[in-house]
């Protein structure tokens, strides 16, 4: 019997599997690296200096315990990285040389060095903290071990990859860049003024090979649309939004201006990531957080803040400067000004509300003391470490750095910048919207009021789907907008649903100097309200059937041959579809919403997963992929009402539901009851295959009956193989022990194809 296996990590908590693993904040994860070569430090270090892209292949590596061979590795970072330290960053990619390896869906880590950080908390509270407001990667810890010995202790950040971009964006095709110099540089043409335009989203040139060393391109195209964005904001600044999420820019603008994070646009004019959408907006992301709380002390201004510089940074920092554009293109608009200082203070408010985030961040250390007093490789020491949450560290006496603590100099900005000028004036308030009729109608329009105080523009802005922009709706004090009396403070507005199931908005107001929002963290956050549909119970609608790959089977209106997702209803009265949503994501469970249809009792319904979400009908925004995910049924309150996990499919081979498990059809049954006869144990010459126990805790064992080769594997609900192997050919009783010890609790499906018999099996992983 020959075994293969890539583990990935399941559980059934709110986050996607992987972020619930690899990334949760109350574990340590560890890395065990082994290389053939006794010297691996130092090729791993001409690598870095001579061929920065390539990798040394290691022999094998245990993350968490799970062995993948031939793992790829290469050091990564500028100024953190040395070729005279024993501790340098890493960057492992675990599919490297064997395609499909990866550990809960991810296949790249990046590894930190704490570089800069006495505390070893900068990065991961910084994420952390981003991850309220705005998309960011997540971060926690890691052990890492080479040849078994420990070479310390790391901050493990998410790759920014494919599944980053499409848990957020939706999407992972857009133009996507790295604001940072590229790690190879090319010769310039000698038009390009000047030589170095830097990462900061100045517009120098037409020509789009001047800014090839300093944005590194991360998609397979770009730069055309790098140039209309760079072009835009800094010739026509009013028109930005068409082309840049202004909302998000603003947020990490924010971020970076409050915690003196200045190794990033806000100082340094680098290190963020830049993706467009769909929409063919780009959206800003923060990246390489590990000098968080004030440890990068240039602000770009020429020469180093000292500490007193750094606690009293001016939030207008740049503000006129046009080597800065995403903020003096930005905040010198007054709009775009006032909601800028309204996220500011809406960041601050949260920092009193959290106590500076003290118990987080105490509870981390006391996580990883022990880990930190075993690195003899870390850059500071114990009693560094021990101080820096709450108190400044120095070094190197009266010229040498100040680290500020992480809760002392939180507390510092807020007393700061809480006082600054800009922020003496009243603020608008806005009390708690209220919608009419109670029972929204996908077909009707909806009243939206609150109450609002000093304030002289009101707004409400909307959308239908996340992936659209938010659009903007005056809101009235006449008495003629659902709004009460007129005159009363209480502004309303009527937003036509449009056939939607779902609407997400939220309110804006101004006066001359500030404004505010509901919710306050807004547009990340959002209030939500979905057409009066009756929740379906549990069971009543079924994803029947799935076609991955139509190349000869069933066409659609237009007489496309697109992927297909059957919906059986299993009662026997109509139920109507509004409000519901399907999705191959579950950290984006409203991806598609139904349009106003109804399924009749005991009826078939397709829709069409052909990405043409936007046409009229049946078509989502998503396609399915043949080599095996998960499908999901949600309500709009994210109610999950079925699943389906689908493993690898050839092509016209579709899979679906059947009595006694879900099954692989060599034939599909389009809008008809699947034909399930292949699954009947008692045909002549059919196979039997069991598994046992069920569930299953330490091990169990799959039993198969029957002549001729048997291939298993195993997958989890996306559809990810973890184990795979082959029984080969022979009569009798055959058996193959499976790990349950090595999966996280949860549900998980086994298919086994065989020549007489394909099943599909639920197999069920215990808790401990």
């Amino acid at each position: 019997m020959k075994s293969l296996f890539t583990l990935a990590l399941f559980t059934l908590f709110g986050w996607m599997a992987a972020a619930q693993s690899l990334y949760r904040l109350d574990s340590v994860q560890e890395i065990r690296i082994f290389f053939a070569e006794s010297d691996w430090d130092v090729r791993l270090d001409s690598l870095k200096k001579n061929k920065p892209d390539e990798r040394l292949v290691a022999s094998y590596a245990l993350l968490n315990g799970v062995r993948f061979d031939s793992v790829g590795v290469r050091y990564k970072g500028n100024s953190s990285y040395s070729p005279t330290r024993n501790k340098n960053p890493f960057n492992i990619k675990l599919d490297h040389v064997i395609v499909g390896q990866q550990y809960g869906g991810f296949k790249t880590l990046k590894l930190s060095n704490g570089f800069m950080d006495p505390s070893f908390l900068r990065e991961v509270l910084g994420y952390f903290i981003c991850r309220q407001y705005l998309p960011a990667s997540r971060a926690n810890f890691m052990r890492v071990y080479v040849n078994d010995a420990y070479i310390g202790l790391y901050t493990n950040v998410e790759h920014p990859g494919d599944d980053f971009l499409e848990e957020n964006y939706l999407s992972s095709s857009g133009a996507y860049f790295q604001c940072d110099r590229a790690d190879v540089s090319v010769s310039l043409p000698p038009s390009c003024t000047p030589a170095n335009p830097g990462s900061a989203l100045r517009y120098t040139s037409p020509d789009s090979a001047c800014y090839y060393n300093q944005y590194e391109l991360e998609s397979d195209h770009g730069w055309a649309s790098l140039l209309n964005l760079l072009k835009s904001l800094n010739q026509s600044p009013s028109n930005i939004a068409e082309v840049l999420n202004v909302d998000r820019s603003l947020w990490m603008l924010a971020l970076n201006n409050a915690f003196v994070n200045l190794d990033s646009y806000s100082g340094s004019g680098h290190n963020y990531l830049i993706y467009q959408m769909a929409n063919g907006r780009y959206q800003c992301i923060p990246w390489d957080l590990n000098e968080f709380y004030g440890a990068f002390t240039n602000a770009g201004t020429g020469g180093s803040l000292n500490a007193q510089q750094m606690r009293e940074l001016d939030p207008m920092l740049h503000l006129n400067n046009p080597d800065r554009p995403l903020i003096s293109k930005l905040i010198s608009q007054p709009a775009y000004q006032r909601r800028y200082l309204a996220h500011l203070q809406t960041i601050f408010d949260d920092l009193a509300a959290s106590d500076h985030y003290d118990s987080l961040g105490a509870s981390l250390q006391a996580l990883i003391r022990q880990d930190v007093e075993r690195d003899v490789n870390k850059f500071f020491s114990l009693d560094a470490f021990n101080q820096n949450l709450r108190m400044d560290f120095r070094i190197g006496g009266g010229g040498g750095k100040t680290y500020p603590g992480l809760t002392k100099f939180s507390a510092e900005r807020l007393a700061f910048t809480t006082a600054h000028p800009r922020l003496q004036y009243v603020r608008p308030t806005i009390g708690s919207p209220a919608h009419s009729p109670d029972t929204v109608s996908a077909t009707g329009s909806v009243a939206i009021a609150a109450e609002v105080f000093d304030a002289t523009t009101i707004q409400l802005f909307y959308r239908y789907d996340p992936a659209e922009v938010f659009v903007a709706l005056p809101m009235f004090d006449d008495g003629q907008h659902g709004d009460g009396a007129a005159g009363d403070q209480r502004y309303g507005t009527f937003v036509p649903m449009n056939g939607s199931s779902l609407l997400q908005y939220y309110l804006y107001a101004e006066n001359e100097q500030l404004a505010s929002l509901s919710p306050p963290r807004a547009e990340f956050e959002f209030h939500q309200l979905v057409s009066g549909s009756t929740k379906p119970r549990k069971g009543a609608l079924r994803i029947n059937e799935i076609l991955a790959s139509n190349v000869t089977g069933a066409t659609d209106e237009s007489g496309d041959r697109e992927d297909w997702i059957e919906l059986y209803n299993t009662t026997d009265e109509a139920i109507p579809l509004s409000g519901l949503f399907l999705s191959d994501n579950p950290s984006n469970p409203l991806k598609w919403s139904f349009p106003d249809t109804t399924l009749g009792a005991r009826g078939f319904l397709i829709i069409w997963a052909d990405e043409d979400g936007k046409d009229p009908g049946l078509h989502a925004n998503f396609k399915l992929s043949k080599s095996g995910e998960q499908l999901m049924l949600y309500y709009a309150d994210t109610t999950l009402l079925d699943e389906l996990a689908f493993p690898e499919l050839a092509d016209d081979e579709s899979f679906g539901y059947c009595a006694s498990g879900y099954q692989l059809f060599r034939q599909s049954s389009f809008m008809q009851p699947n034909d399930c006869s292949v699954l009947t144990d008692d045909l002549t010459g059919s196979m039997l295959i069991e598994f046992y126990p069920n569930p299953c805790q330490l091990t169990g064992t799959l039993l198969v009956q029957g002549e001729g080769p048997v291939r298993w594997s195993l997958c989890d609900l996306r559809g990810r193989i973890l184990l795979r192997g082959e029984l080969a050919a022979g009569s009798g009783t055959r058996q193959e022990t499976l790990y349950c010890s090595q999966l996280y609790p949860g549900i998980y499906m086994l298919k086994v194809d065989a020549p007489q018999r394909n099943a599909q099996l639920k197999i069920f992983r215990s808790a401990q």
